[in-house]
């Protein structure tokens, strides 16, 4: 290859680069470079509070005939357990009085003045005799002395589990094991495309590296196709490929234009920005186009090199478009919402689920993440821009302190703001790349999702898919 051919790759890589520099791994809580090495050991919530599994021996049946069910908790060292965050549901969500005894008091970050419970817990219930109140929903919630909040536990408790031989017919969870085929992706869903991949300690966007893909295999086709005739398909196609680059980039930031033009005319330092491809916004039919067209009239009297620099570019776009129809027009098989509850920073247990029937956009972020500081005010705008797109803003791996601290700086919404200590959020959506957005219609299913930076534009974008202009507010 040539030493012109070398740079002109080179400068390419770079570009195509710029979309992945900032897709950074999630850590655990207190790995980060700026946090002492000797952290205390980070336990999951089933580690930190393990419920003692139900037996028939743990029930005892009182004068009177009822039956009292007595759970126990096994609490680890340096973790506590809420008591006003104990209850027991019954199937149709009404609370079943619990014998709680007294605890410790504290002052807690998230609930002030509490009640807590060290080492070990030992409640009871009175069971309920109706078959339509079973099975129960118990729950609990509970954090750790170094400031981590675990979101709220919850268990399910058949009637068989406390041996109430008489509900032999009370449906319970085991039921939902019929569901398990149905669930089943489809051979369709299976090959849908993850926002990111990891590769050893990176996450990088499926997109990006779709894009290396395809450029590394039109040049490869070039390379052969140049070696048998002759001629110089190598340095034509980078050419083209450049030219393409260029076009879908413009064609985006004209499809865009007021949301590029708006911080412009507000300080024109920000015409930068649309030079700053970070943000993923790429028009690629136009940059196809484009290619095609500038290969074709730069070969048009060479008839074998026309068609050694068309078919290399074939090579990349087929790779490229197999690759977007994969990422964005075949529905994941998670495409609903996740059923997980986590506790924001007004203190409250928030189930994700509740904010169904209504546009919702998820940003999974993290203090320490560069690019997601410099997108929350555009997020943070966007939300009063559109009252009627719920946006919810999930923290991923730090502690309570710390995210307390950051919106001291960046105010959002309290109560839309959630932790996520242990990333159940980036598990559900096995993401590992901060930051990550997700893009719910009313319907609460999963339309889009973005990894890395969002721009003005490329928000916008993402929120005419939920959020058409004929049904914004």
């Amino acid at each position: 290859m040539s030493l012109r051919s070398a740079a002109a790759l080179a400068l390419l890589s770079v570009l195509l680069t710029g979309m992945t520099a900032w897709a950074q791994p999630l850590t655990l809580p207190g790995l980060s470079a700026d946090k002492p090495a000797a952290q205390p050991e980070v336990l999951t919530a089933e580690q930190a509070f393990e419920l003692v599994h139900t037996e028939q021996s743990a029930i005892q049946t009182e004068a009177d005939g009822r039956r009292l069910l007595e759970l126990r908790w096994n609490i680890a060292p340096g973790h506590y357990l809420y008591r006003d965050q104990l209850r027991l549901l019954d199937a149709q969500g009404q609370p079943i009085p619990l014998q709680i005894p007294e605890g410790r008091t504290l002052s807690d970050a998230f609930f002030g003045r509490v009640q807590v419970f060290h080492r070990e817990l030992r409640i009871q219930a009175t069971l309920p005799e109706r078959p339509a109140q079973w099975p129960l929903e118990l729950q609990w919630q509970g954090c750790a002395e170094i400031g981590i909040c675990y979101p709220v536990q919850q268990q399910s408790i058949s009637a068989a589990q406390a041996g109430m031989d008489g509900n032999a017919d009370v449906p319970t969870p085991a039921l939902d094991e019929g569901n398990t085929e149905a669930a089943q992706p489809g051979l369709l869903q299976a090959l849908a495309l993850p926002a990111s991949v990891r590769i050893g300690p990176l996450a990088l966007p499926t997109m990006a590296l779709a894009a290396f893909l395809a450029l590394f295999a039109s040049q490869w086709w070039a390379r052969l196709r140049q070696r048998q005739s002759n001629q110089p398909v190598e340095t034509l196609l980078l050419q083209a490929t450049l030219a393409g680059l260029v076009a879908a980039r413009t064609a985006y930031v004209v499809q865009w234009w007021p949301e590029y033009w708006a911080p412009v005319s507000a300080s024109p330092s920000s015409v930068l920005q649309i030079l700053d491809i970070r943000d993923g916004g790429w028009n690629l039919w136009a940059g196809l186009l484009v290619a095609v067209l500038w290969a074709a009239w730069s070969c048009r009297s060479h008839a074998l090199l026309k068609r050694g620099v068309l078919q290399s570019l074939g090579v990349g776009a087929f790779i490229l478009m197999a690759a977007y129809t994969l990422r964005n027009w075949v529905e994941p098989s998670e495409s609903s919402l996740p059923s997980l509850t986590l506790v924001s920073a007004a203190a409250q247990p928030t189930d994700l689920r509740s904010y169904g029937g209504q546009p919702l956009v998820i940003n999974l972020w993290a203090s320490w993440c560069p690019p997601c500081k410099r997108e929350m005010p555009v997020l943070a705008q966007a939300q009063k821009d559109h009252p009627g797109v719920r946006f919810i803003w999930i923290n991923q791996g730090e502690d309570a302190a710390a995210v307390l601290r950051y919106l001291q700086s960046m105010p959002l919404p309290p109560a839309q703001v959630l932790l996520d200590p242990e990333q159940l959020a980036g598990q559900h959506w096995q993401q590992r790349a901060l930051p990550s957005t997700y893009f719910y219609d009313a319907n609460g299913r999963l339309r889009s999702t973005r990894t890395g930076e969002l721009s003005r534009a490329s928000l916008s974008e993402q929120l005419r898919i939920i959020a058409p202009p004929t049904q914004a507010p």
